[in-house]
């Protein structure tokens, strides 16, 4: 009796160690965009605030409504636009391109404008510009791979280009050895020709947190310059709480055999799959029980 009574307590711990990982699916991380857009010479160029309730890739050019106006990954993503917010659950968007340790999906939209020096969007090398994004900061990102932001990219896949400078700035919950378990303002620098992703600085928001109900994200770089500069401004209700660069001692070079950047705003999130102890754990009782079973079977 006594060694039934320890295979089925086995069998608990195994299946406490597997309910816990399940209940990070139970509710999947959501967060908000307010608005994004972008400057070019000091003139806006570009301004969507989620407003027509039209999702990507909709979205406004010219100052009207068009329905390619992004190129979105992880469509299903995209899961209500209403009161000047476009909210995301990445849970229901697409594998991301280049995936750490953690099953990860995401959600995107890729401003589709531009990749020809006529056009007046082309952001390129001689332009000084600014990519923006607003998001809302009601939930905030609680187990690395969460996140929001924005990109700054040399990708066109469309063009055959898999571009080799993607820099990724986010909200995201700390890990690498950079402000681990603290909610974080990082760096990430995606290469999607080598397929290698590398987190360049990271700073903690915690203290702010409590008071902060916005953050807006920034790209930006000066005519004639190869280099881009990130930063934050933290908002509590309109007014700025806190401001700061990151990744200032970086050289977030780009323009490395292409003459264009293009924008672009995101969510990531994780699906938590047991570790393998935990279900080697849950094995071993699952066999113990049928063991346990067969051994007490009638003669």
């Amino acid at each position: 009796m006594n060694a039934v009574i320890r295979r089925f307590a086995l069998i608990g711990v195994g299946l406490q160690f597997f309910l816990a990982s399940a209940a990070a699916l139970a509710g999947p991380f959501t967060t908000a965009i307010d608005e994004f857009w972008i400057t070019k010479g000091g003139a806006e160029i570009f301004r969507d605030s989620f407003a027509d309730g039209k999702l990507p890739p909709s979205g406004p050019d010219d100052g009207k409504p068009n329905p390619n106006t992004y190129i979105v990954t992880g469509t299903g993503g995209f899961t209500g636009e209403s009161g000047g917010k476009l909210t995301m659950t990445p849970a229901l968007g697409a594998p991301i391109g280049i995936s750490g340790v953690y099953a990860e999906y995401g959600t995107a939209a890729l401003r589709q404008l531009a990749t020809i020096p006529a056009n007046p969007n082309f952001l390129g090398q001689d332009s000084s510009f600014e990519i923006h994004g607003l998001f809302d900061m009601s939930v905030v990102p609680q187990i690395s791979g969460q996140s929001f932001g924005i990109n700054a990219s040399d990708r066109a896949a469309s063009l055959g280009n898999l571009g080799n400078e993607t820099y990724v700035l986010f909200v995201g919950f700390g890990n690498e050895g950079i402000n681990t378990g603290k909610v974080v303002v990082a760096l990430r620098l995606n290469n999607y020709e080598t397929n290698v992703s590398t987190v360049l600085a990271g700073i903690s928001i915690e203290q702010w947190l409590a008071d902060a109900d916005q953050i807006e994200l920034l790209f930006s770089k000066e005519a004639g310059a190869k280099e881009l500069t990130a930063s934050y401004i933290l908002y509590d209700n309109g007014a700025a709480l806190f401001s700061g660069e990151i990744g200032g001692n970086k050289s977030l070079s780009v323009y490395d055999g292409e003459d264009f950047i293009r924008a672009n705003f995101n969510s990531s999130d994780v699906v938590v799959i047991p570790e393998p102890p935990m279900l080697a754990l849950l094995c071993v009782g699952v066999v113990g029980a049928a063991f346990s079973r067969r051994h007490r079977s009638p003669a």
